[in-house]
């Protein structure tokens, strides 16, 4: 049998708070290949993909074969061993986040209960084995796997997330007021925030109405408005000062969102100004 182990590593500059992966890989065992007893600081996976092995907790004996999972959480002792005879291979990802709990408990899993059994079409398998054979990968992807292996775990329930969310809410909103002068975009306000830009998306679109990419083009389109209307610098000067400097481009989206071009926008207010003010 020819043994091997793979570990990759999630490489990234911020700390997600609600779920992110860790570590992953895999590792054909060869027989009797022991670990533990040890303690982990995250939450750990294991899928077993063939073979038979025993997962130990400080009181009870598993006994899993290919199809089944076992559940490590944090500061829990635990000791897991490969078969004398059949020695499994098991491909693993460790995570962590104030998510994680909850996800778990959603399919019952926690240090008392910690197997779990896949279905007949080995779907958390399948989304697990599409995360560790991608290798190393940049964040944005590796987060876009991560969360369609927790999908297939949750077989698609909703987590109850409201609170985070409605703070997630706030802090993009926030962000992106501070930076309406900038260029910035829907990845960059998912990394302040630390989560991933489709969690992000999805958030905005339930509780806004509409997408993050709008909202900050919405913004940055009203103040520019604001611009035009109480200064007199020129529509380039006021592209730039919300982060546009391809004016092209700007006047292009200010006409879409206000129905005319900036310079036809600002003579409108000059005359409804003059109007009033006879």
């Amino acid at each position: 049998m020819n043994c091997f182990i793979n570990t990759y590593y999630a490489y990234t500059k911020f700390i997600p708070t609600d779920i992110y992966p860790v570590q992953y890989g895999e590792e054909q065992c060869n027989r009797n290949h022991s670990f533990g007893p040890c303690v982990r600081s995250n939450y750990l996976l294991h899928y077993v993909y063939s073979g038979k092995g025993i997962f130990q907790t400080e009181n009870n004996t598993y006994h899993l074969h290919k199809g089944q999972m076992f559940l490590i959480s944090p500061n829990q002792l635990t000791y897991y061993k490969a078969d004398d005879s059949d020695p499994w291979l098991y491909r693993w990802i460790e995570f962590n986040g104030s998510m994680s709990q909850s996800i778990l408990k959603s399919v019952s899993l926690n240090e008392s209960t910690p197997i779990y059994t896949d279905d007949e079409n080995n779907s958390i398998g399948n989304a697990l084995c599409n995360i560790i054979s991608s290798g190393e990968m940049c964040f944005e992807l590796l987060m876009q796997k991560f969360w369609n292996f927790i999908y297939c775990l949750t077989d698609g329930e909703q987590i109850n997330t409201v609170s985070n969310a409605e703070e997630y809410i706030q802090k993009a909103e926030t962000f992106i007021k501070t930076n309406v002068h900038k260029k910035i975009s829907v990845s960059d306000v998912a990394k302040y925030i630390g989560i991933d830009r489709s969690y992000l998306t999805r958030l905005f679109n339930e509780y806004k109405k509409t997408s993050p990419q709008n909202y900050i083009i919405s913004l940055k389109m009203n103040t520019a408005a604001l611009y035009l209307k109480n200064t007199n610098v020129s529509v380039t000067e006021t592209a730039q000062s919300v982060g546009y400097y391809d004016t092209h481009i700007f006047n292009k989206t200010f006409k879409k969102q206000f129905g005319v071009p900036p310079t036809t926008w600002r003579q409108k207010q000059i005359w409804e100004q003059s109007i009033i003010g006879k």
